[in-house]
């Protein structure tokens, strides 16, 4: 073996490691398995003096069978969500695959006491099961983790959504351009192990949290319904692959050769509308302001220097953690793109599919967060109308989105624009209509906020504990 002068590794990251450590486990040879932190954080506490369990001591991890999905007609397959939409804090199906294709669909179901973590791409990210996964086929890009004792389920959430583990988690990833995670490679990490007092305080905020957030979502449910029963029947709408529509409205406006603005069931919301509001119908900028800031360059900090960053897919997460930070000092103007509690947010830039129209209420947990340029921000006249109201009506999936969607332009990357989204349609009821609406909105906003605050406090504590046992090694 060729000797390798100090002068050699000038610029180049490196370190000496036992030879034993590439022969047991799963380590392989892959240098950046050993130069990362995560491999020495997993070594440290493994070896600490206080007590430590593997995960599969306290919990069963696997991976359900490899799915090869056949996208097919929704009356026509199963519903599916991939991992990006079921870390979302309001998942959607957005497709639907073959059952005849699929050898054992119950296999990728999940049942409410899972844990579920991403093994491919973004690796390490955790989430809980809501009612919005059950009865869906979820992706098999989700490892499945379930305690093994009960009341392990809430302290397992928490450290498992430590920034720690997250790390150890990419350590033990492999792979070249699109990062994996097995499920022994899990099975083999470390676990700290304090009292049973510590671990059932830590584990009982993290599924307060759960169930906090699992109320917050039944509760716009109820908004959502209310503001449906406003409107009426949709039965009445259809959606054709061909539609009619007079040539003269081609020739005005900002109107463009685009047949997704004059498809049939778009055409009829706006009429459903129009026909149903009590108190008639109003453009959105005549009750809000509709903005949009300027592409900028960005200057993101090393550490924890800075202003909190959120992209536009951040902020439809479920309470994701802060991954980057701005200096916002060097950009012109920096407060037009803070965010603050109150507005809406929409995503203008996405796929009419995904994120593109959905619209999401801030709480003052978001207040001072520096809010990507992919952001259209709606700030209600509460004087007009209140912001709770206003966000039923924009983000309703089949009564407010369709709206905005239908303005999308572009190929690759549809956009939006507040020119257009500022003649959105908002239908106006009676003041107690609209402010039960309102209330049920904004009480669920009140609760994911709460719910984030309790679990990103579990969290927290739950790497204090991690803290310990970095500490005293044996």
């Amino acid at each position: 073996m060729k000797h390798v002068n100090e002068s050699e590794t000038q610029g180049f990251p490196w370190g000496p490691v036992r030879a034993q450590l590439a022969v047991g486990g799963d380590r392989r040879l892959e240098a950046r398995s050993y130069l990362t932190d995560g491999f020495g954080l997993r070594n440290r506490i493994a070896g600490s003096s206080h007590e430590t369990r593997a995960v599969r001591d306290i919990a069963e991890v696997w991976l359900p069978g490899r799915l090869k999905s056949y996208v097919v007609p929704p009356m026509m397959g199963l519903p599916y969500l991939s991992a990006g939409q079921v870390l979302e804090e309001k998942p959607r199906v957005r497709k639907y695959i073959a059952r005849s294709m699929i050898r054992n669909p119950e296999a990728l179901r999940v049942q409410s006491d899972y844990l579920l973590l991403t093994r491919s791409g973004e690796v390490g990210r955790l989430t809980a099961v809501y009612d919005e996964h059950l009865g869906r086929i979820l992706t098999d890009d989700m490892l499945r983790i379930r305690a093994r004792q009960a009341e392990n389920y809430g302290w397992l959430y928490a450290y498992m959504r430590t920034l720690t583990f997250k790390a150890m988690a990419r350590t033990a990833q492999y792979g070249h351009m699109i990062k994996h995670l097995e499920s022994a490679h899990v099975e083999n990490m470390p676990v700290p192990w304090p009292n049973r007092d510590v671990r059932d305080s830590i584990g009982l905020d993290a599924t307060r949290a759960i169930a906090l957030r699992r109320s917050a979502r039944k509760v716009q449910q109820r908004a959502d319904d209310l503001y449906e029963s406003a409107i009426g029947s949709l039965e009445s709408l259809d959606d054709p692959v061909v539609s009619t529509v007079r040539a003269s409205v081609l020739a005005v406006g900002r109107r463009r050769l685009d047949a997704q603005h004059h498809r049939g069931d778009v055409e009829g919301l706006r009429t459903l509308i129009s026909s149903s509001a009590t108190r008639g119908v109003v453009a959105l900028k005549d009750i809000a302001d509709v903005s949009l800031g300027n592409r900028f360059k960005r200057f993101f900090s090393e550490g924890e220097a800075g202003t909190p960053y959120r992209s536009a897919g951040e902020l439809f997460d479920v309470n994701p953690p802060v991954t980057k930070r701005i200096f916002s000092a060097l950009l012109e103007k920096p407060d037009s793109y803070m965010l603050d509690e109150g507005w809406i947010v929409m995503a203008c830039s996405g796929q009419t599919y995904g994120l593109l129209g959905r619209t999401k209420l801030l709480s003052s947990a978001h207040r001072g967060i520096f809010g990507s340029h992919d952001l259209i921000r709606i700030i209600a006249d509460e004087d007009l109308i209140r912001p709770g109201y206003l966000q039923t009506v924009l983000n309703h999936e089949r009564l407010g989105r369709p709206l905005a969607v239908s303005h999308a332009y572009g190929t690759s990357i549809p956009h939006l624009d507040p020119v257009d989204i500022r003649t959105l349609p908002i239908p106006r009821f009676a003041p107690d209509v609209e402010n039960e609406i309102a209330s049920l909105t904004e009480r669920s906003v009140t609760l994911n906020m709460e719910a984030d605050e309790l679990e990103s406090m579990a969290t927290d504590r739950a790497e204090a504990i991690v803290a310990e046992y970095l500490a005293n090694p044996r």
